[in-house]
């Protein structure tokens, strides 16, 4: 049996527009336009009766291209023409003056079957009868568009993706690879080749005066025919519903058979309340900034979702997330974990069955409870839960390489990136279990394929210093190290390793000078005492070191995790006193 494929069309005036062969006729008769001027009539047509400011035709039309307003007017003259409006009664395009252009002809849209008429055809639609079982969903935006707009987009492709990702059997692509498309000319057969994806789905949101306006498409990666596609023009009061309407569409489109209880849990909303969703999209958009005063944004933006609706565990989760970005790096863990800690608590206290809760629950278990029995069972539960979440596959691996337990990490690596081939993050903890397992020529290998996604990723040249001193590469590492400050003035635990590279390659006044700025910055605000630390494994005096593993250990610092597998440690684990911190932490029974 094969399938039928619909084919958009719009009729008015005579015309008759066949959105999918590109083509329009009069009275049955071929009307020659170029591209630029069919894709044109085709926006207009689809936004007929609203106002199309200028700067929407600009990004739509012409995203990749400086386009003067005069080309605009041009391209509109040689339009009308075609139509055969004579600028004085238009009845096709009406121009709103200094606004933009509306459509005005009354437009009956319908669809039509068409089915293969070839062996060759029908062969192709008997493998369309093959299941669609992998998804790429990409935020479609022009380059240069409305922040409003874009972080509207970037959620809403996320909260797509998190609900059909409870569909079974459906590999639905994480959005931190996915976001890597983000303001590029998307070709989907390209990119689902590129992201071995049998179907991607685009998504492209406009704001029309109080309108929202959402166009999204489902595209086959195999012969690029598209197997659905809507516009939605709505008020932004109806995102939920319209983010529930498109993942039962998409269902149906992949022809998907749910259960009722699976139905019940793809169309379950984390909130009812839209101006709490729209606070928790703000919060992950600045949370995936990185940098402390985007994510002290964040917290703010979490914060005030919660206070509009405080059963929202999802927002609980982005607080205690967002809490734990900031240990160590910006804020003494002492002074931030527990708030991520009661945030998760609160999330999983709501929705038990929130698998991201449980995730977040996991990670303060580790880095600051050093409950390590704990952690694991959190990590378990939330794979039950959701055995695609890229965060738990990408914790719980980060877990096992801290328990040594490498082989185990890296297959949960490798299962995160099937699911997010491009996360910047994955790759660099992939990289660091074959570091840690002295694979040195396999993790900078790794490393340096994973740099040029995004030379200016930090933990990426971190871990590489790292390699390079096992290696004994001392002036790379450095040089690792000083692009990373360079990149930010306030990464002190690049300065230490810097010392400590300067300090093994004999060069003794360069690490003390270092030891003496990090010193001087500790007096002012919050330093890892790691960064100290590290500097003083190759200067001495020992004593000095084990001060600052004390230190590490009551403000219950991030590095405790790493003691005992990290290389520069390895000159500490036959004494007696690190033997006995390792016991206190929980590594040794």
């Amino acid at each position: 049996m094969y399938k039928e494929v619909a084919s958009k069309i719009y009729e008015f005036n005579g015309f008759r527009l066949e959105a999918d062969q590109r083509r329009l006729l009069y009275q049955g008769k071929t009307v020659p336009l170029k591209p630029k001027i069919l894709d044109l009539l085709l926006f207009l047509v689809e936004m007929r009766g609203q106002l199309v400011v200028k700067e929407d035709l600009m990004r739509e039309i012409w995203p990749d291209t400086i386009v003067e307003e005069n080309n605009i007017t041009v391209s509109m003259s040689i339009l009308r023409k075609t139509l055969g409006d004579d600028g004085i009664n238009n009845q096709f395009i009406e121009t709103v003056p200094r606004r933009g252009y509306r459509f005005l002809a009354e437009v009956r849209e319908t669809s039509e079957e068409r089915r293969p008429n070839s062996p060759h055809a029908a062969a192709e639609a008997f493998e369309e009868e093959e299941p669609i079982d992998s998804l790429a969903v990409l935020p479609n935006q022009s380059p240069g568009s409305d922040p409003n707009v874009e972080y509207l987009s970037e959620g809403i492709a996320e909260s797509i993706i998190n609900m059909l990702s409870r569909i079974p059997k459906l590999r639905v692509l994480a959005g931190s690879t996915i976001f890597r498309f983000k303001g590029k000319e998307i070709d989907p057969q390209e990119v689902g080749q590129k992201l071995n994806v049998r179907a991607v789905m685009m998504i492209r949101v406009m704001r029309l005066e109080e309108k929202l306006i959402i166009r999204s498409k489902l595209v086959k990666v195999a012969d690029r025919s598209q197997l659905w596609g809507e516009q939605y023009n709505r008020s932004p009061s109806d995102i939920l519903a319209i983010q529930d309407e498109i993942a039962k569409a998409i269902s149906e489109s992949l022809r998907f058979k749910l259960t009722r209880q699976e139905k019940i849990r793809l169309a379950k909303q984390p909130t009812e309340n839209i101006e709490a969703y729209n606070l928790y999209l703000r919060g992950r958009y600045f949370w995936n900034k990185y940098n402390k005063e985007w994510v002290l944004k964040a917290i703010d933006a979490f914060k005030q979702a919660i206070a509009i609706d405080a059963t929202y565990a999802l927002a609980y989760c982005g607080m205690a997330d967002a809490y734990f970005r900031l240990s160590n790096i910006h804020f003494p863990p002492r002074e931030v974990l527990p708030k991520a800690r009661e945030a998760a608590l609160k999330a999983v206290e709501i929705d038990e069955n929130l698998a991201e809760a449980h995730s977040s629950l996991a990670l303060i278990h580790v880095y600051f409870d050093h409950d390590w029995i704990r952690a694991e069972q959190e990590f378990r539960r939330a794979l039950e839960l959701d055995p695609y979440l890229v965060s738990a596959h990408q914790r719980y691996g980060s877990y096992l390489t801290f328990m040594a337990r490498f082989e185990e990490a890296i297959r949960h690596y490798e299962t995160a990136l099937e699911l997010d081939p491009f996360s910047l993050q994955v790759n660099m903890n992939l990289a660091t279990a074959y570091y840690l397992r002295g694979e040195y020529d396999r993790a900078v290998n790794h490393l340096q394929k994973t740099v040029e996604l995004e030379p200016d990723y930090m933990p990426i040249h971190f871990v590489l210093g790292c390699v390079y001193i096992q290696q004994n590469r001392l002036e790379e590492a450095i040089k690792e190290f000083q692009i990373i400050y360079k990149l930010d003035e306030e990464a002190y635990l690049a300065l230490g390793f810097m010392g400590y590279a300067h300090a093994l390659a004999g060069q003794r006044a360069e690490a003390e000078t270092l030891l003496n700025i990090l010193q001087d910055i500790s007096l002012r605000k919050y330093v890892s005492p790691y960064s100290m630390l590290v500097i003083h494994l190759a200067l001495g005096p020992r004593e000095r070191v084990f001060e600052l593993l004390e230190q590490l250990y009551e403000e219950r610092n991030d590095w405790m995790v790493w003691l005992k597998v990290s290389p520069e440690l390895k000159q500490l684990r036959s004494d007696a006193r690190f033997k006995n911190l390792l016991k206190r932490v929980g590594f040794m029974d």
